[in-house]
C-alpha cells in the first residue's frame, strides 16, 4: 500500500510539472485548464481513501506555494474535491458513466464557485472575472472529461509478450 501512495504522489508531482509548465501553452482567451482535477478525481475513482485524500492535500499544497495570492485554497479545494466525489459515487457502481459525468461536473463546479470566490475576494469583483468565470467553468469540465476518461483508457492498457 505504501508503494501505491508513493507511486501515486510521485504521479501526481509529474502531472504537476506538466500544470505549470506545459498547460499555460493551452490557455484559452486567459483561462488555463487545470490537469489537476482530473488526476483527483482519477485517483478518487481508483484508489482508497488512505491514499487519495494525504496526496490531494499534499498536491494541493504543492501547487498553493506556486500561487502565493491563494496560498491555501487549493489544498481545500482537492480535499473537498475528494471527499465530494466519494460521497457522490457512493450511490452508483465504480464503473458507471453516469457518476463519472456527475463526479467531473460537480467536481468543476466546486473548483469554479471556489476560485471565482477567491479571485474575486483578492482582486475584486469586476466585469472581466464575470466574463471568465463561466467560460473557465466549460473549458475545464471539457478538458477534465477528455483527460480523465485519456487516463481511464491508459490505465486499463495492459501489455502482454509472448514468446512464439
Amino acid at each position: 500500500m505504501y508503494l501505491k501512495a508513493l507511486g501515486t504522489l510521485l504521479w501526481g508531482i509529474l502531472i504537476l510539472y506538466l500544470q505549470v509548465l506545459i498547460l499555460p501553452m493551452l490557455s484559452l482567451w486567459g483561462v488555463q485548464p487545470l490537469l489537476l482535477l482530473p488526476y483527483i478525481i482519477f485517483i478518487v475513482w481508483n484508489r482508497e481513501q488512505v491514499v487519495y485524500l494525504p496526496v490531494a492535500f499534499l498536491i494541493g499544497l504543492l501547487y498553493d506555494t506556486l500561487n502565493p495570492d491563494t496560498f491555501g485554497m487549493y489544498a481545500l479545494i482537492f480535499c473537498l474535491i475528494a471527499i465530494l466525489i466519494e460521497i457522490l459515487r457512493i450511490p452508483f457502481e465504480k464503473d458507471s458513466l453516469v457518476a463519472k459525468f456527475i463526479a467531473i461536473g460537480g467536481s468543476n463546479l466546486l473548483y469554479g464557485i471556489f476560485s471565482f470566490l477567491v479571485l474575486g475576494i483578492s482582486h475584486g469583483f469586476n466585469a472581466t472575472l464575470y466574463r471568465l468565470a463561466p467560460l473557465s467553468l466549460l473549458y475545464n469540465a471539457l478538458f477534465s472529461s477528455g483527460v480523465f476518461f485519456l487516463m481511464q483508457l491508459i490505465s486499463r492498457l495492459s501489455l502482454s509478450i509472448r514468446n512464439d
